[in-house]
């Protein structure tokens, strides 16, 4: 049993530029163009298509910045919908999920995957992976083998730029030598460009230098995390995979406004939506919330414009999880701090001192707390299968005038009844 679990290996399936391909999966005009997503209120470069990286543009650029660059190329903008990316992001690690169970969910785009011994030939397993990942999403993935999770992502990492087959790459015994010698030491996961200038100080320039350095020597003039990075680049695994769900200590929605806000009604529409959003979080990880911050801030940058800021924390008598207990908590923050007279940038709420449901006191003098659950409880079910906010608190407001600025929003192919794609016959 264990040589089996010796000599396995790691696969992490990374999808390539996620959220560009998912623009591209229900637009196949975008095909072979420059595309680029924005960041809350359409203002920072977040996602970049491989041609926009081509043009030298970097990451997190405010798009002012390149209008010119925009004009001359033709770059296809598109505001963040990450009810879409989300969806999409799902499937594909149900898909995974559906060959290999033991898989470390890493990020919305990227997973890592223990691969079952039952599959001998692993380079064969992960093209057969990326090949139904794409037939059955839309979305190219690249995979990246090895027998540690920071050999699988060094493997990736080559992967990308065209080493291996396909969008696969092994890294094993047979090849390491080489192929390592092709990634510069701050390419390298748990590395970064903050190490680098140290380690190049002492000769070490590639992943090959580094997996030769001595283990000892790096543990002391560095951390223990950097030398489970050693470690695992020589095989020997130090970073095993995640595979149970990570409950979050405490949960904060918050949203900068599209435009200065000022009057109170505004304000709890927007506090009582992100108290909803923030409901529905504790939910989905099964917990229970004992108390709510909820904060209001101008905006710092407009020094001739009053400032103010202010954060306060709302104790619960009980612990909930029931959206309108929380909305009430969260109003009664708002009151406590609200002060008229200033231009509002910012708001938001945050459960803090959370426990898990086993965890919860009961009470004998809150016998509606089970009724408002079962409320919670069935608006969510419907909100999943009809789109979000299909059903929302009168508190919330009919509309978000509050939100953030989404000019450039694509449809909700997947999550909106109301936007699927249809087809004229």
């Amino acid at each position: 049993m264990s040589s089996t679990k010796q000599d396995s290996y790691i696969a992490i399936v990374d999808c390539n530029n996620f959220y560009a391909s998912c623009e591209r999966v229900f637009n196949p005009k975008l095909n072979n163009k420059p595309v680029v997503v924005l960041s809350n209120n359409d203002g920072c470069v977040i996602a970049r298509s491989q041609e926009v990286k081509d043009l030298g543009i970097p990451m997190g650029i405010p798009i002012f910045k390149i209008r010119h660059l925009v004009e001359i190329h033709d770059i296809q903008i598109f505001s963040s919908n990450f009810s879409l990316y989300g969806d999409i992001s799902n499937r594909i690690m149900s898909i995974i999920r559906s060959d290999n169970a033991d898989i470390e969910v890493y990020s919305i785009d990227e997973a890592f995957v223990n691969i079952n011994s039952r599959y001998t030939d692993p380079i064969k397993y992960a093209t057969k992976l990326r090949n139904r990942i794409y037939q059955w999403t839309g979305i190219p993935v690249s995979i990246g083998i090895g027998k540690t999770k920071t050999l699988a992502k060094v493997a990736n990492h080559l992967s990308k730029r065209g080493v291996g087959k396909n969008n696969v790459c092994l890294i094993d015994s047979n090849n390491d030598q080489d192929l390592l010698q092709k990634v510069k030491v701050h390419d390298i996961w748990g590395i970064g460009r903050r190490k680098q200038k140290f380690l190049k100080i002492n000769g070490i320039y590639n992943a090959y230098h580094l997996k030769q350095a001595n283990p000892e020597w790096i543990q002391k003039h560095m951390t223990i995390i950097s030398r489970h990075t050693v470690d695992e680049l020589n095989g020997r695994k130090k970073i095993e995979l995640e595979r149970e769900f990570i409950t979050k200590k405490s949960i904060s929605t918050s949203r900068s406004f599209s435009k200065m806000i000022s009057d109170l009604n505004t304000l709890r529409n927007a506090v009582s939506s992100h108290a909803s959003r923030s409901a529905e979080k504790l939910r989905s990880q099964n917990s229970y919330v004992n108390s709510i911050g909820v904060y209001l801030c101008t905006n710092r940058f407009r020094t001739d414009l009053p400032q103010y800021r202010r954060y306060i924390s709302v104790q619960l008598p009980i612990a909930l999880n029931d959206t309108s207990g929380i909305i009430n908590a969260a109003l009664e923050g708002l009151y406590a701090i609200y002060r008229s007279g200033y231009e509002y940038k910012k708001c938001g709420v945050i459960l803090n001192d959370l426990v898990q449901s086993n965890e919860v006191q009961q009470s004998l003098f809150h016998n509606r707390r089970d009724k408002d659950e079962r409320i919670s409880s069935s608006i969510d079910q419907i909100n999943q299968v009809f789109g979000s906010d299909t059903i929302r608190y009168a508190v919330q407001g009919e509309n978000e005038s509050w939100s953030i600025k989404r000019e450039k929003l694509s449809p909700s192919y997947t999550t909106n009844w109301n936007e699927f794609l249809t087809l004229k016959i």
